[in-house]
C-alpha cells in the first residue's frame, strides 16, 4: 500500500470547505494535567498497537493512524476530554456527542466499524475502501526549524483527508514534553480544528520552542474524527509522532528562523501577528511585531500615526513587567529586534515582515557553496477574504525572498531585514496566511574519477504561522460616550473606564486600548439629524435592516442605530485623513457571560459602532457562505453547524 503522505498534503491545498479555526478555552473543563494523563495512557495504547499484527498489516510508513474503539473507556475519555477542552460539549455541538454515545454503547463486534482482524478486508467493517485503503488519512507533519544550546524549535500541525467527503471533521495537536519511558508528559500547547461539509482539516501551524533537557523528548500526539451520514461511515482515529532534543554531533542543519516568531506565548490568538498600522498598547497584548518611530531625542514611539521608521518586536518580558502589582500591560518596543528599510521611507500599507535568521546548508567536505538564492511565499489558508489573487486555500497571495547578509562563518549564510511582499490587499483584517520559506545552496563538489566538479544543489525548508492586521478604529477626536452619560474624545478613554454600549443602558467595561494610524481614507457618514463620524473602511456600524455591517458597505438612505434611534444617512464620503487612529476591546469576561457578542458596541458621535472584537468577527463571517455549506451537509449536522457558527462568533480571541 502506498504511504498517503504525497495524497495528504496534495489534498491539504485542494480543501474548499467552510471551516473555523478554534481556540482551545483556559481548560476550565479539563485541565492541563487531565490531558496530560489522557496522552500517556494513548501512548501506551499506541506502542501496543504498533506491535500487533493488525498494526503490521496495515502499516504504510511513519504517523500511522490507530483507530479507536469508543467501547473502551479510556478511548472513549480520551475523545470526550479532548474535545471538551478544545470547546465542545453536548450543549453546543449535540449531533456530535450523540455518534460518540451511539459508539460507545455498542456492544457487537460487527457494529465496531475500526475493529478489524488481521487480514481481514476493510469491507467487513463497512469502511468504505479507498487506494489508501481507509476512510481517511490522519498523519503530523513535524520538522525541526531550528535551535541553539538550550533550545530545540520545531513547527507542526495536525492534519487528515477524508477521501469521500464527510459532514463532520475534527482534528487537533497536542505537544507533550515527555521522558523517554513515556510515563511522565507536560502538556506545551494545544490546538484544534473542525470542519463542516469538506475534505482536507489542518490545524493552524504550531510552533514549538522545546527546552533540551537530558532524557527528554517531544511527544506530539492528534485526535482525528469523521462522520458521514449518507454513508453511514465513522471514524476516529489516534496517531503520535516522537522528535529528539539533542544536538546532533556535527550541529544541526536547516534554515532556521530567530524572527519572525510567536514572542507572546500566552496570547489565546496562538498565532504571529504583525502590527504594522496599529496595535494594542494597553489592555491585552496581541502584537509581536509592529511598527515604531524613533524620535530624534531617542524615545520610540510603538504605532504612530505617522513619520514610521520601522518594525519592532516586541520586548515580551519588559511588557508583561508594566502590569506587575495588578497594573494595565503596555506594549514595549525591544530594541534589540528592530528592522528599518534599506532604502526610502517605511510604508506601514504595504506587507512587510521582518526575518532573521541563518541557513546551515548540508554540505559535505571538499564541496564549494558558490550561492544561495530563496523563495518565500505566503499562503492563503481560509476560504473568502480580500485577495485578488484567489479566495481558495493554498492560493498564494504574496512573494518575496529573503533579506541575505554578507556571511561571516563558512557555510553559514545570515538573513536580517524586512522582507516585502507588496500591497497585501488580501491582509486587511484578520486573513490567515502561512508563510512558506524555501532556501538553496549551489554549488559544487569534486568529481572522485578526477572529471570536471560535479553541481550540487541542497534545499531546506521553514514555515511560520498566519500574520494578519487589524484596520479597525475611529478617527482622533471623536467623541464616545461613557457610561454616566458623557461624552469624551476617544484619545481619553483609559483601560478600565466604562463605555455606555446601547439605549437600555448597558455598559462595558474597556479591557484593551487599540491606536495607529490609517494609509487609506476614512469613511465619513453624516445622517438626517447632521451628527457625523469618521471611521475606517471596516469599522462595524449597526443598521436597522441589515444588522451590523462595515462602514464601507454603507450607502444613502441606510438606517444605522443611533443613541436616539434609527437615523437615515444624507451623505456617505471617502475623506483624506492623516493622524491617530483608536478602538477598544470591550467587556470583562463576567460581563460577556451575560450578554450576547452583538453587545460589544459603542456610542461614536452619537452612532453605534462596533468594537475592535465585533469587527474581527465580522471579517471572519465575510469567509464562510452558510448556505453554501448547508446545502453540501447533511440534516442531522445542520444544528452543530449552526450552533459552531454562532460560537466562532462570540469566541474572543
Amino acid at each position: 500500500m502506498r504511504r498517503p503522505f504525497l495524497t495528504l498534503m496534495m489534498l491539504a491545498v485542494l480543501g474548499v470547505a467552510c471551516s473555523q479555526q478554534r481556540q482551545p478555552t483556559p481548560l476550565a473543563q479539563v485541565d492541563a494535567q487531565q490531558l496530560a494523563e489522557d496522552s500517556r495512557v494513548m501512548a501506551r495504547y499506541y506502542a501496543q498497537w504498533q506491535a500487533s499484527l493488525h498494526a503490521q498489516a496495515l502499516n504504510s510508513g511513519n504517523n500511522e493512524r490507530m483507530p479507536l474503539d469508543l467501547n473502551n473507556e479510556e478511548h472513549y475519555r480520551f475523545v470526550v476530554n479532548r474535545l471538551q477542552a478544545s470547546g465542545l460539549s453536548p450543549l453546543n455541538a449535540p449531533r456530535l456527542f450523540l455518534r460518540l454515545e451511539e459508539l460507545h454503547r455498542r456492544v457487537r463486534l460487527s457494529e465496531r466499524p475500526m475493529e478489524v482482524p488481521a487480514g481481514a478486508p476493510l469491507q467487513a467493517a463497512g469502511m468504505q475502501v479507498t487506494e489508501e485503503g481507509a476512510l481517511c488519512g490522519h498523519m503530523i507533519p513535524l520538522h525541526a526549524t531550528g535551535g541553539d544550546a538550550t533550545h530545540a524549535r520545531f513547527q507542526g500541525t495536525g492534519l487528515t483527508s477524508c477521501f469521500g467527503g464527510s459532514d463532520y471533521g475534527y482534528v487537533d495537536f497536542n505537544a507533550y514534553s515527555t521522558d523517554e519511558q513515556q510515563t511522565l508528559f507536560e502538556l506545551l500547547t494545544n490546538e484544534s480544528h473542525e470542519e463542516y461539509a469538506g475534505k482536507v482539516l489542518e490545524t493552524t501551524p504550531v510552533s514549538l520552542s522545546v527546552e533540551r533537557k537530558e532524557g527528554r523528548q517531544l511527544l506530539v500526539d492528534s485526535l482525528a474524527m469523521a462522520f458521514n451520514e449518507t454513508t453511514g461511515e465513522d471514524q476516529i482515529t489516534y496517531t503520535s509522532v516522537t522528535a529528539t532534543l539533542h544536538l546532533s554531533g556535527a550541529g544541526e542543519m536547516g534554515l532556521f528562523l530567530e524572527h519572525p516568531r510567536e514572542l507572546l506565548v500566552e496570547s489565546p490568538d496562538k498565532a504571529i501577528r504583525i502590527c504594522l498600522e496599529r496595535g494594542s498598547i494597553h489592555g491585552f497584548l496581541d502584537c509581536d511585531y509592529g511598527s515604531v518611530r524613533i524620535h530624534p531625542d531617542g524615545t520610540w514611539q510603538p504605532f504612530p500615526g505617522s513619520g514610521a521608521t520601522g518594525i519592532v518586536a516586541v520586548d515580551a518580558p519588559a511588557s508583561k513587567a508594566t502590569a506587575i502589582g495588578g497594573g494595565t500591560p503596555t506594549w514595549i518596543p525591544d530594541r534589540t529586534a528592530y528592522w528599518a528599510p534599506t532604502g526610502g521611507a517605511f510604508d506601514t500599507s504595504r506587507f512587510q515582515v521582518a526575518f532573521r535568521g541563518t541557513f546551515f546548508p548540508h554540505v559535505i567536505d571538499g564541496c564549494q557553496v558558490t550561492r544561495v538564492t530563496s523563495k518565500v511565499a505566503a499562503i492563503l489558508m481560509d476560504t473568502g477574504g480580500w485577495c485578488q489573487a484567489g479566495s481558495a486555500p493554498g492560493t498564494i497571495v504574496g512573494k518575496g525572498e529573503l533579506p541575505w547578509t554578507a556571511p561571516t562563518v563558512p557555510k553559514e549564510f545570515p538573513f536580517d531585514g524586512i522582507l516585502d511582499f507588496g500591497t497585501g490587499n488580501c491582509l486587511n483584517s484578520a486573513q490567515n496566511v502561512r508563510l512558506e520559506v524555501w532556501a538553496y545552496a549551489e554549488g559544487t563538489c569534486p568529481d572522485p574519477w578526477g572529471g570536471p566538479p560535479e553541481p550540487f544543489l541542497c534545499p531546506a525548508k521553514a514555515e511560520v504561522k498566519p500574520v494578519d492586521y487589524k484596520k479597525i478604529c475611529m478617527a482622533e477626536g471623536t467623541r464616545v460616550t461613557r457610561a454616566d452619560g458623557k461624552s469624551v474624545p476617544v484619545e481619553q478613554v483609559k483601560v478600565g473606564e466604562k463605555l455606555l454600549a446601547n439605549g437600555q443602558g448597558l455598559a462595558l467595561t474597556v479591557t484593551t486600548v487599540h491606536r495607529g494610524g490609517e494609509s487609506k481614507p476614512l469613511v465619513k457618514l453624516r445622517d438626517e439629524q447632521g451628527r457625523e463620524v469618521r471611521v475606517t473602511d471596516t469599522h462595524p456600524l449597526v443598521t436597522a435592516a441589515r444588522g451590523v455591517v462595515q462602514a464601507g458597505a454603507l450607502k444613502v438612505g441606510d438606517a444605522v442605530l443611533t443613541r436616539t434611534g434609527a437615523r437615515k444617512l444624507v451623505a456617505v464620503e471617502r475623506v483624506p485623513y492623516e493622524g491617530l487612529v483608536y478602538n477598544f476591546s470591550l467587556g470583562t469576561p463576567e460581563e460577556l457571560a451575560h450578554v450576547g457578542p452583538e453587545a460589544r458596541t459603542l456610542y461614536a458621535e452619537g452612532f453605534l459602532v462596533g468594537d475592535s472584537q465585533m469587527q474581527t468577527e465580522l471579517e471572519k463571517q465575510k469567509r464562510v457562505d452558510a448556505r453554501a455549506v448547508l446545502v453540501r451537509l447533511h440534516s442531522e449536522w445542520h444544528q452543530d453547524f449552526r450552533l459552531s457558527q454562532a460560537r466562532h462568533l462570540s469566541t474572543r480571541r
